[in-house]
């Protein structure tokens, strides 16, 4: 347990270096009165260290690592939240008229390592990243409102009476805090690599520096990001939830001139041990769903992702040349060579009893001129043996590329047993060049 909690003197621009603690005495730290108030677009983003465990089966109720709580349903106010160590995000800030809420099912903080978190709003949709990876998205819409119940650090600032308040604040987490920033801008709209220590510009309200720059992201991993990201890609075996289990917001194209807004859930038809898997779509605000086999889509876009349904080529793990699966889009729309990505996940348990969880990333790749929507994967007989010639010629009108297939570049060029790591360095190799046409 934390023993004290250091309050800064808060105000617009940068504040003293100090280390932030917050405690279990329902004691946080708020930002001043008014900040991004009436704001339908910014980010706040800091880094935290905590072990913080315990558990509600209210949302609003759960410790806060940030935010307020006003009074009454989609009242202008927001939270970042922990649930037995899982990261969420609630907000009253919806056009669809009601708090919404997501708990991550596969992020957990409570390792006492420093984690980046960010909250950005677009003005329509509501993100939360964790170390750069988006991990949830809401829909949003409407005002923050903070005059009543300011933004708070490790607790939530409340406007109404509420047991266990101790000065207008109840909820606390105790937690550590390194740099933190509060900005009128949607700073990130795709995954990103944080910064220990934050700099002002013109779109920042204030910058907290509460732990002398000390933040350290890859605590347990020298050079990467300590968790992968769970939106990336879309999850398609048919004995494992869709979508962390609930209906996320996205835009779904049935056809060239139809484009529908609303929520949409990856999952069985009728919810049975069927193995068909297709997409579940609210349109709107309804609560009644509309069913889509892959073959009757175009595609659909989930925050800065966007997925497509495609046939799966042989040569690999993975093969569904006679249906449609839907994955994840890496290259800009209308891309001449495309790359695909494909997660599957598998659950097995340990000797000692314990769930294991595996997941696999398979990249395919779609060919120029391709047009029955069919992707291959790196190790298909297209490609290998004999990389040089075969992938030479699939690129022949970029002479200059072709030469450094052809002479085993060896960034361009792979042999039948090659390094995962490094077929897929050459696949980007190749297609960057050959798209910059």
């Amino acid at each position: 347990m934390y023993k004290y909690i250091l309050f800064c003197l808060l105000h617009f621009g940068t504040i003293t270096q100090a280390q932030l603690n917050t405690n279990q005495n329902g004691q946080g730290m708020p930002t001043a009165a008014g900040t991004l108030d009436n704001a339908t677009v910014f980010t706040v983003e800091f880094w935290v260290k905590t072990n913080e465990d315990r558990r509600n089966d209210i949302y609003w109720q759960r410790p806060y690592l940030f935010g307020n709580e006003t009074n009454g349903d989609n009242s202008g106010d927001f939270g970042i939240t922990t649930n037995n160590g899982y990261i969420g995000m609630w907000e009253g800030l919806s056009d669809l008229n009601t708090d919404q809420q997501f708990l991550s099912s596969s992020i957990r903080l409570n390792d006492n390592s420093w984690h980046h978190i960010a909250a950005v709003n677009n003005g329509q949709t509501l993100n939360l990243y964790v170390d750069g990876n988006i991990v949830g998205s809401l829909i949003s819409g409407r005002s923050l409102l903070t005059n009543s119940a300011p933004l708070t650090f490790g607790a939530a600032s409340l406007d109404h009476d509420f047991p266990g308040n101790d000065n207008n604040t109840n909820f606390y987490s105790p937690a550590s805090f390194g740099d933190a920033r509060i900005s009128t801008t949607a700073r990130y709209s795709a995954n990103f690599i944080p910064v220990n220590s934050f700099t002002e510009d013109a779109n920042t309200i204030v910058v907290y520096h509460f732990n002398d720059q000390n933040n350290n992201a890859y605590s347990n991993n020298s050079d990467q990001q300590l968790y992968p990201d769970p939106n990336r890609p879309v999850t398609f075996d048919p004995g494992e939830p869709i979508n962390d289990s609930y209906a996320r917001p996205a835009r779904l194209y049935i056809n060239d001139s139809v484009a529908l807004n609303g929520r949409l859930l990856l999952g069985k038809k009728n919810w049975s041990l069927s193995s068909e898997i297709g997409v579940h779509f609210f349109e709107g605000d309804s609560k009644k769903d509309n069913y889509y086999k892959p073959e009757e889509i175009i595609g659909f876009k989930i925050g800065d992702s966007y997925y497509e349904p495609k046939f799966l080529g042989p040569g690999g793990a993975i093969n569904t040349q006679l249906t449609k699966t839907i994955v994840k889009r890496l290259t800009p729309a209308g891309s001449r060579i495309a790359m695909f990505e494909y997660e599957s996940r598998a659950t097995t348990k340990s000797p000692n009893g314990h769930t294991e969880f595996k997941r696999t990333i398979i990249y395919f790749v779609q060919l120029p001129g391709v047009t029955d929507d069919r992707v291959y994967q790196f190790s298909d007989n297209k490609f290998t043996p004999h990389f040089d010639t075969r992938v030479s010629t699939l690129v022949q009108d970029m002479p200059a590329l072709a030469d450094k297939i052809r002479n085993k570049d060896k960034d361009f060029f792979y042999a039948l047993v090659t390094d995962d790591k490094h077929q897929l360095l050459v696949w980007w190799n190749i297609i960057n060049e050959y798209n910059r046409q």
